[in-house]
């Protein structure tokens, strides 16, 4: 009897790890990713990989390469973005938005921020569909601009580049949330902890750098509110990969079968709020980054993160 009462115990114990089995490899993948890609805070060098997540490139301690700021700096200098684009239809053909879901860094904040205990809000289906586009029109504004400035190099005095001033090789480098945080707040702070002149610094950028701050501020109130909010409607890099989860090898299945009690459970966990019951077998909506919730929440094994072929 007592045998019995210690496994029940036990059971229950365990209960937490194996309903949330995905969660926590996810975590654990993302702890370790955010470590290799801050690598330089252990002595790794940076390496030849261009990632398709959103971490800026000159990040104090990056190790790689973030695809879509490889894909602006080379429009910029007048060439055509081949390496970047390989690496978004590579990775989204593959994995499709799986980076965006257990390997970007900025993709963990989001996370973190979510665990706040505050009330979680909601938008209806059509306004998270319509919220989503803001992200595309921001990816072809930053694309042209990225042209205009890579038209002016090409055609005139290298110099008059620097004409456009913090952005001249990255556009969206100058108003980016995630570079904001990861590193620009890093060197101001560096600079005032080792007494050099930050005043001056921030005298020449004062507008840019306090608009910086405003878009960072508005953007982690609303990861608190609203879960992935920035990933699901504004992330450039998301919405590049979007266009291949569709026909990604590696995603999300529903068996129809199984779903029998009509719970919701799935749709209730999403945190990009998917419409998975809305699907019949492969779930392809371009906002879903393969993290997993929806298959821990479900109990009747109705879906699975497996290979699609």
């Amino acid at each position: 009897m007592a045998t019995k009462q210690k496994k029940n115990k036990i059971s229950v114990a365990l209960r937490p790890i194996s309903e949330h089995r995905i969660r926590i490899m996810r975590i654990l993948v993302q702890v370790i990713s955010f470590g290799l890609i801050n690598g330089a805070i252990f002595g790794l060098g940076r390496m030849a990989v261009i990632l398709p997540i959103e971490y800026p490139t000159g990040g104090p301690f990056s190790t790689v390469w973030n695809a879509f700021e490889a894909l602006q700096y080379a429009i910029t200098f007048g060439m055509f973005p081949y390496l970047a684009i390989s690496i978004f239809l590579l990775v989204g053909s593959i994995f499709g938005k799986t980076t965006c879901g257990w390997i970007c860094p900025f993709g963990a904040v989001q996370d973190m921020f979510s665990y706040i205990p505050i009330k979680k809000k909601k938008v209806s289906r059509p306004t998270n569909k319509s919220l989503g586009k803001v992200g595309l029109v921001l990816v072809v504004f930053i694309v042209l601009m990225s042209i205009i400035i890579g038209a002016s190099w090409a055609n005139s005095d290298p110099h008059t580049k620097t004409a456009w001033g913090a952005g001249k090789d990255m556009p969206f480098s100058t108003i980016d949330p995630v570079s904001t945080i990861f590193a620009t707040l890093y060197y101001y702070l560096k600079w005032g902890i080792q007494g050099e002149s930050i005043g001056a610094e921030i005298g020449q950028w004062e507008f840019l750098f306090f608009l910086r701050l405003a878009i960072l501020l508005f953007v982690l109130v609303l990861i608190t509110l609203y879960p992935r909010a920035y990933c699901r409607w504004f992330c450039p890099t998301g919405v590049i990969l979007g266009f291949f989860s569709k026909f990604s090898i590696l995603g999300l299945k529903i068996n129809k079968n199984r779903c029998t009690s009509g719970c919701n459970a799935c749709e209730k966990a999403c945190p990009v709020q998917v419409p998975i019951l809305s699907y019949d077998k492969n779930i392809t909506d371009k906002s879903c980054t393969n993290c997993g919730e929806c298959v821990d929440a479900c109990k009747e094994g109705a879906l699975k993160l497996t290979l699609r072929f």
